[in-house]
């Protein structure tokens, strides 16, 4: 105890000597900060002293107070101005006028065709820069920017890696044509196309040759005054993508790399092999299944967790800028290496990046020279292996006697086609892969002509696919059986080439407070796609009801060869008067020759006013609080040609091998029609926007709020026709109108801005609502079944319809019993019940049929948000994202099409059941019933990243080491695996058949990421 009180004693003198001592070295500095410009005070203010934590803010008149030591210097912080440092000097009052930070007032964001001052900007146009993007371990580079633009909704159609996203720029404009935005890459627009039209797919994401460490910002067009000058194919919006670009100065080398470890977040809930014994021989299922109980086996086999894995994945980037006064220039290689979270699938991607800039003729003129290339190799995940995971789960794996089937356990062959096949044969035997090269380029001159004010461009850009796929069928697997395998080869080639002129004349007229530029330019870009195919397999003779068989392995091959051009010319004006009344006008006219010679051209104009309300004088005295007030009003017009070619010309394609013909023992491949309407014409979208772009306390607080109507007529439709009216029973015409509208909010902030620590914070959110408006002429016309769906042959499960959003879920309405539970579909002697027990009869004619489907919800949401964090403390960083949507449902078509008796009762074979039949008790498949629609509103944090810059390096050396966790967690009500359900089937991402059906989708995963960043 008497130890203690020394050292206590000892220890508050030595600290009153520390403080005595700190007293005498320090001193209080007090003064006041203003605006160099206008002379007002600016509360709010960071002062640092340099070097230290030391530090204090202004308060409401730009006042502070500071105590500091001998010799200290001053950090004066402030957004929208000039960092300042002052040396205190012995003084003990100091004040400072702080400059604007007029390049921050004056930022250039990217438009079509050219870069324009943001507060000259009049129309939804946001940028997203690499400091904002999202980080992880992004295969697809549209994942850079999920959740930070208002307006813009990015889903994952499935978890596997490379595969495709849906991306919706305030809701879908058509129906059977393309809904995806346009990406222009560096000022080439690109081919969006993803797969070969009749055959499996032989593509993937279509932005998925990008390494997203080469790109520097995404620019969003949203409105028609933003997109018009892109004319045809900007009715869904436009992205433009603009990559790293070369500095002047030394040269120097950065290089990222990171690690991941992928883990499936949520499996289907199938019961597992004790769950199926029990039920199987229970009561109710006992007297339902007239003697199938010898089919039950003695196994407890979980095929998800046989069929998925751990995903391992890897990313490599390594690059080199550098340039001199005259030149500057930027290469990258890239390596990508992300396995899937099921077995033996995965992507291998290497690329490369090259830009290479040269000013010439005192410079007057600019050449830039961009090329991008890839190779992709993907390894795919077998069809059907996904949805044979509820396979039968009291069968073993293997059963080594089995050498007809390679010695994995089978149903027999008695059994014909079999319902399931064994998911871990299907994995280990099957080959499906494809290899992909990408490459696309364009050179760019820019020159100053003798004329002040004048520049002439001329762009030459390329873009060119070749990729092929194989996948291999032995006969060993249980659903070859009949056509003894097959091997299957397909090629594409897509070749993109693009010509655009143009010329742009900038002005300032002094004596009138004016200034203007107009842009004048054509476009001719060229599509060349070619698709042959292979495929051999040998066919039984039961297929064709023959005596005699046909023996021998049978042979396709084909090779479709289709072009289109688009040819176009455009202008743009833009007028300022006195700075803060602008005036921009865009026009287009656009030939497309994938319309009839009546139809082919089309014009798309637009016009927009801004005014920017906050340098009116009478808001002068705003100045402390309001930065920036601009008010925007924006009309046009934009097309959609995106959709099959050749739709307005009568041609002939190749039947399969159930429509040949037979001439004694040969099989003779025959020729049919296809549908035609050969006054098809463009779908067309005009659309209005009022807009308010606002910032307070110097830029502190920014945003804009926008709200806007969306007009489609024509809607490319494929529909059905009458026999014997065209030479299909299906043609794709124009019918309809749909139409979206909604608003859009979005926030940035700087919450702290203090020397060391500094947080920001973003935030956006949007409602859409579309509806159709009009289908036909026919005012009893019941609408369009869309939304196929398993369970039973040629089911769906939405609707179509005048009235209702697109997709419009169209279900029965479910009985319910005392206990809250769905009626189910037979007595307690095992006999059926009458359909007017389960459904509610919804016209009261005691009987129960497609009279009683009632509309129920849909899949796209009412409100989608984003919010995103930034947070700095000396060297560590902190950010994250979430992102949500509200107000969208998702049909079931797991729970509706397994939970039932009838898997195991009256299946050609027993498959495994959905939890759900557990409580609902269902012995046949209730497919239509709305119990399987599903509020899927979520909350997701997609990623969070906790970084460290180490400090101390030798000059020009940085490092940043990180960790980032992707897809930490979602919030949702929704009973299936992920809520979030884009386009799983539809794989090239344009129209909206299968929207919002959740049906054996590859399974996203938790990733865990380990990275860090060099350069010198």
């Amino acid at each position: 105890m008497k130890i203690n009180y020394i050292y206590t004693y000892t220890g508050l003198f030595l600290l009153s000597c520390w403080l005595t001592t700190a007293s005498f070295a320090q001193q209080s500095i007090t003064g006041k900060v203003i605006d160099a410009g206008d002379n007002t005070p600016l509360p709010g203010v960071n002062i640092v002293e340099k070097g230290t934590t030391n530090g204090t803010v202004t308060d409401i008149d730009g006042g502070y107070t500071i105590s500091v030591s001998d010799g200290a210097v001053l950090v004066f912080s402030f957004v929208g101005y000039l960092t300042q440092e002052v040396a205190v000097g012995g003084r003990s009052v100091l004040d400072v006028s702080l400059q604007t930070d007029i390049l921050q007032l004056s930022e250039v964001v990217v438009v079509g065709y050219g870069e324009q001052e943001s507060k000259d900007v009049t129309g939804v146009v946001a940028a997203v820069d690499e400091e904002q993007f999202n980080r992880g371990a992004i295969v697809s580079p549209d994942q850079l920017i999920a959740g930070k633009v208002a307006g813009v909704q990015i889903t994952q159609n499935s978890g596997e890696p490379g595969g495709q996203s849906t991306i919706r720029i305030r809701g879908g404009t058509s129906i059977n044509a393309s809904n995806a935005p346009l990406y222009v890459i560096d000022g080439v627009p690109i081919d969006n196309s993803a797969h070969n039209p009749g055959g499996f797919p032989t593509g993937r994401n279509p932005l998925n040759f990008l390494n997203p460490s080469d790109i520097e910002t995404f620019t969003v067009l949203k409105d028609a005054s933003a997109t018009a000058i892109y004319g045809s194919r900007a009715a869904n919006g436009v992205i433009l993508i603009t990559t790293k670009k070369g500095k002047a100065g030394e040269a120097k080398i950065s290089y990222d790399g990171w690690v991941s470890v992928g883990t499936v977040v949520e499996k289907q809930p199938w019961l597992n092999g004790n769950q199926y014994r029990e039920l199987v021989q229970s009561e109710d299922v006992r007297a339902l299944s007239t003697g199938r109980q010898a089919l039950l086996l003695n196994a407890n086999t979980d095929w998800q967790a046989q069929v998925l894995q751990t995903a391992i994945g890897q990313n490599h980037t390594v690059g080199v800028t550098g340039g001199s006064e005259n030149s500057n220039y930027r290469l990258s290689l890239g390596f990508l290496e992300q396995e899937g979270v099921v077995k033996r699938t995965k992507t291998q991607r290497t690329n490369f990046a090259l830009n290479l800039n040269q000013f010439m003729l005192d410079d007057k003129l600019k050449v830039e020279i961009n090329i991008k290339g890839s190779a992709t190799n993907d390894d795919f995940v077998p069809n059907e292996v996904i949805g044979n995971t509820n396979f039968i789960p009291t069968s073993p794996v293997f059963d080594v006697t089995n050498e007809r089937f390679q010695g994995y356990w089978e149903w027999p062959v008695s059994f014909g086609n079999a319902v399931g096949l064994n998911p871990v044969s299907q994995l280990e035997q099957v080959e499906d892969e494809g290899q992909t090269f990408r490459s696309l380029g364009n050179i760019k001159f820019d020159y100053e002509l003798p004329i002040e004010g004048l520049t002439a461009t001329v762009n030459l850009g390329y873009d060119v696919t070749r990729g092929e796929r194989k996948r291999f069928l032995p006969s060993t697997l249980r659903n070859q059986v009949t056509d003894s395998g097959e091997v299957r080869r397909e090629n594409l080639t897509r070749i993109n080439q693009l010509l655009n002129l143009y010329m742009k004349y900038e002005r300032e007229l002094p004596g009138i407070n004016s200034t203007f530029d107009v842009m004048m330019g054509y476009e001719h870009q060229d599509f060349t796609n070619e698709f042959p195919s292979s495929r051999a397999f040998t066919l039984s003779t039961n297929i064709f009801g023959v005596n005699n068989p046909i023996v021998g392995t049978q042979q396709e091959i084909s090779n479709s060869i289709q072009e289109n051009r688009l040819i176009s010319f455009f202008g743009r004006a833009n007028y300022s008067y006195k700075d803060r009344y602008l005036l921009t006008v865009n026009v287009r006219r656009d030939g497309s020759s994938r319309f009839g010679p009546e139809n082919r051209w089309g014009w798309f104009p637009s016009a927009a006013l801004g005014w920017r309300i906050s340098d009116e004088a009478f808001l002068e005295g705003t100045k402390k609080w309001l930065t920036d007030l601009k008010l925007r009003v924006g009309w046009g017009i934009n097309g959609n040609q995106d959709f099959d070619n050749y739709q307005f010309l009568s041609t002939y394609r190749f039947g399969n091998e159930f429509a040949r013909y037979q001439l004694g023992n040969d099989l003779v491949t025959t020729t049919r029609p296809g549908s035609t309407d050969p006054d098809i014409k463009w779908e067309e979208t005009s659309q209005i926007n009022i807009g308010v772009d606002y910032g307070f306390l110097n830029g502190r607080l920014t945003g804009a709020i926008d709200f806007y109507q969306k007009n489609t007529q024509d809607l490319l439709f494929r529909v059905d026709v009458p026999s014997g009216t065209n030479l299909s029973n299906r043609v794709t015409t124009n019918i309809g109108e749909l139409e979206n509208r909604g608003v859009e909010l979005a926030i940035n902030g700087v919450a702290i801005d203090r020397g060391d620590l500094s947080w920001s914070l973003g935030f956006n959110i949007s409602y859409n609502k579309n509806e159709i408006t009009r289908l036909n002429n026919d005012p009893n016309f019941a609408g369009i079944r869309v939304g196929g769906i398993s369970g039973g042959v040629g089911n769906t499960i939405q609707v179509l319809t005048v009235g209702q959003p697109a997709n419009t879920f169209f279900t029965y309405r479910h009985r319910f019993d005392e206990n809250g539970n769905p009626v189910v579909d037979y007595n307690s002697d095992g006999t059926p019940r009458e359909l007017i027990e389960i459904y509610q009869d919804i016209n009261g004619d005691s009987l129960i049929n497609e009279s009683d489907l009632v509309f129920n919800e849909n899949p796209f949401p009412d409100w989608a948000y984003g919010l995103t964090s930034n947070l700095y403390y000396k060297n560590f960083d902190l950010s994250f994202t979430l992102r949500g949507t509200i107000g969208n449902d998702v049909y079931n078509n797991n729970a509706s099409f397994a939970g039932n008796f009838s898997r195991f009762v009256s299946d050609i074979t027993p498959g495994n059941m959905h939890e759900s039949v557990l409580t609902n008790r269902f012995n046949e498949p209730q497919i239509l019933s709305d119990i399987y629609v599903e509020n899927a509103s979520f909350l997701r944090m997609d990623n969070i990243t906790l970084g460290y810059t180490v400090p101390g390096l030798p000059k020009d050396l940085s490092l940043r080491v990180y960790g980032t966790i992707q897809n930490l967690f979602v919030i949702s009500d929704y009973s299936g695996i992920d809520p979030e359900v884009g386009n799983p089937s539809n794989q090239d991402n344009t129209t909206l058949a299968t929207f919002g059906i959740d049906n054996n989708i590859y399974p996203l995963s938790r990733t865990f990421i380990v990275g860090l960043s060099l350069g010198l």
